[in-house]
């Protein structure tokens, strides 16, 4: 069972104010992995999360980021076409600008994979931030244990804000979180001091920003790339002995106290216990993880499972006309993330449950293209249907309270009323996608990036699904993509 739920607050004892940063360093650097532990799951992030980057290494946000990033755009990073390699070596400083273009390129299309129960894109933070970490070859035994240690990072410190209540007041906690997140699977990989990590975890949460304010822009996954970006360079400052307040993290105007909730349990009450917090999110975060199957916001994905389990039912293009009006009730606080205005632009439209829903039921599914600009601009009958769509968040007290999910009723011409309710999206842990269709979500990527979805990076990475030896090199996946952008 997931521990109790607490919240960080600015009272704290003596004990937290002189142990908390220091105990989460010892934890991220100490906690035994087991060799073998989510080894399939970690293949699939890291997978996922190339193949987005791909697909996103062309789009007109990026090439602007490489523009004004780095030296001629940091020559090898995944946004630049006259790179050796698609994710730039940690030389010259170059390595946290690869990061930043690498991670804001994984967010980019908002492809990437999540954390049902909270609102967070781990891999677009943790994979950048871990190839940019080395010049060197990197043995996937060693990625795979800084990446679950990571993860276990990134639970962790939600779970304590807590990150809905943190995520409800505007942040976004890919961010806010990822950077504390990155800079322990940094130290794991490296092999830090405690003592160096503590300091790079206080840099990190003073750097720790990113507003929701931004969703539906280009500067929404720029809050990953730059959590990646922040990480590497909060380890640098830390190895050079740039100095930090090593309590940072429970100091009384700290990073719990800026960030979390301060109506509720004491700080304490999270420092009590927080190495078995650490290792049992080490050891389950994969039961709460996911792998995207569209492209828009985690949150329009149970609608959009739910009307196309509906559309199954209906027989040719009829039906549609039938639909008189569609009511979509989500779980309480599952509106969070969605736009409330009418979508302007297809970035927009990601965010906007009503617009994908009726992508969904006009198109029988949602994929990249729906939100090009040509496609956005051409889907006049999916704003049309999505004017008919209404949405609702049930409350505290509702009958499905304590769980996520969407239900959607509809109601046609001649009186029926026709329901379903989805809790696990297509993806989910608990609902995954099939080998088959990651490697489908492959080649869907780098057919969208202009990238032969035939070619040598496609099929390295279709292969890694199936398998990724544990002294394997993780950057070569990396190499063999050819042409627009990488």
């Amino acid at each position: 069972m997931t521990p109790t739920s607490t919240t960080a607050t600015t009272a704290t004892t003596t004990a937290t104010r002189t142990g908390l940063t220091e105990r989460l360093a010892e934890a991220a650097l100490t906690t035994e992995v087991p060799a073998s532990l989510h080894g399939q799951i970690v293949r699939h992030a890291l997978v996922d999360t190339l193949a987005v980057a791909a697909a996103a290494a062309g789009e007109d946000g990026i090439r602007r980021l490489r523009s004004v990033t780095g030296p001629q755009g940091s020559a090898g990073s995944v946004a630049d076409p006259a790179g050796s390699a698609p994710w730039a070596p940690d030389a010259a400083g170059g390595a946290p600008a690869s990061a930043f273009l690498n991670g804001t390129a994984a967010h980019f299309l908002d492809f990437d994979d999540v954390s049902p129960t909270m609102p967070l894109h781990p891999s677009a933070v943790l994979v950048p931030a871990l190839l940019a970490a080395d010049a060197g070859p990197l043995t996937f035994s060693r990625f795979a244990e800084a990446f679950n240690v990571g993860h276990a990072m990134f639970r962790t410190i939600a779970q304590a804000l807590p990150s809905h209540e943190h995520y409800a007041r505007g942040w976004h906690s890919t961010s806010t979180v990822g950077r504390l997140a990155a800079v322990a699977a940094l130290a794991r990989l490296q092999g830090l001091d405690p003592a160096t990590t503590q300091t790079a975890l206080a840099m990190a949460s003073t750097l720790a920003s990113g507003s929701r304010a931004n969703f539906g822009t280009m500067t929404k996954p720029m809050h990953a790339g730059l959590s990646a970006q922040d990480a590497l360079l909060a380890v640098r400052w830390a190895q050079a002995g740039i100095t930090a307040n090593l309590h940072e993290l429970e100091a009384p105007a700290g990073y719990f106290a800026r960030f979390g909730d301060s109506s509720s349990t004491p700080l304490a009450t999270f420092a009590e216990d927080v190495e078995e917090r650490f290792e049992y999110w080490l050891k389950d975060w994969a039961f709460d993880w996911g792998l995207k199957r569209y492209p828009s916001c985690y949150g329009t994905h149970r609608a959009v499972d739910a009307v196309l389990d509906m559309r199954l039912d209906f027989r040719g293009d009829a039906p549609l006309q039938d639909i008189e009006s569609i009511d979509v009730l989500v779980h309480e606080t599952g509106t969070a993330p969605l736009r409330t205005e009418p979508p302007q632009t297809g970035s927009e439209a990601k965010f906007s449950l009503e617009y994908c829903v009726a992508l969904a039921l006009v198109n029988g599914t949602i994929v990249l293209e729906d939100f090009t600009p040509a496609g956005f601009e051409a889907a006049g009958a999916v704003r049309e249907l999505a004017r008919k769509v209404t949405l609702g968040e049930a409350g505290a007290g509702h009958e499905y309270a304590g769980r996520e999910y969407a239900t959607v009723s509809m109601s046609m011409a001649g009186g029926s009323r026709p329901d379903a309710t989805v809790y696990a999206a297509r993806g989910d842990s608990s609902n995954p996608l099939t080998a088959t269709d990651l490697k489908d979500k492959v080649a869907s990527c780098f057919a969208y990036a202009g990238l032969p979805s035939d070619g040598a990076g496609a099929t390295r990475l279709s292969a890694a699904v199936d398998g990724l030896a544990a002294e394997a090199d993780v950057k070569e996946l990396l190499i063999g993509w050819t042409g627009g952008a990488l």
